[in-house]
């Protein structure tokens, strides 16, 4: 069977102005088109600083806090293991108003005796439907002892008043571990 060149040369044409006319060939995509669900505010001016947000969630001020607050109290549970607090025995409070992708510059690394963990570990990666230019109030609280490490953490939005993210840990540590290796350390030294 012979190939008809005219055929040939047509088919490729309408292939080459499919592809030309598709923006999915043609085009790459920039991030500024993302359709983030929070998209970015960076633009926009907010004048209440982290300390008064952070006192307005405890007063619960805004709309979602005190619908967040009957939920709880239906359920009868505790409104400051939803609503983000400080630890009031802490190590480090950090109350911050910025963007996004300012947060995971707050990982903090504490080792139990054994194995260093990072908290809060954030990845903005894990969280797409959120803008990295997002304004946000990031509040930190951690006790970091011999014995343990506790820490909780909230990402609230600046916008809406909304968490988007959030956490707590508990890591035990083992002192008799860390005093092997200590003792062991100044054994290795004499």
């Amino acid at each position: 069977m012979r190939k008809n060149p005219i055929l040939i040369s047509l088919y490729t044409l309408c292939s080459l102005f499919v592809i030309i006319g598709n923006p999915d060939y043609s085009q790459a995509t920039s991030l500024e088109k993302v359709q983030y669900l929070y998209p970015t505010n960076n633009d926009k001016a907010f004048d209440e600083t982290a300390d008064e947000f952070y006192q307005a969630l405890r007063d619960r001020r805004y709309p979602p806090h005190r619908e967040f607050y009957v939920k709880y109290k239906q359920r009868q549970r505790d409104l400051n293991n939803g609503l983000f607090k400080d630890f009031s025995n802490a190590s480090v409070n950090i109350r911050k108003k910025g963007l996004f992708r300012e947060v995971e510059a707050f990982n903090y690394i504490t080792w139990d005796g054994n194995i260093h963990y990072t908290y809060p570990d954030m990845d903005i990666k894990d969280h797409p439907a959120i803008s990295p230019d997002r304004q946000v109030y990031f509040f930190y609280s951690f006790i970091d002892t011999e014995m343990e490490f506790r820490g909780r953490y909230a990402i609230y939005d600046v916008e809406t008043k909304q968490i988007l993210a959030g956490g707590g840990t508990y890591i035990p540590k083992y002192p008799i571990y860390k005093k092997h290796l200590q003792e062991k350390g100044e054994r290795g030294n004499n």
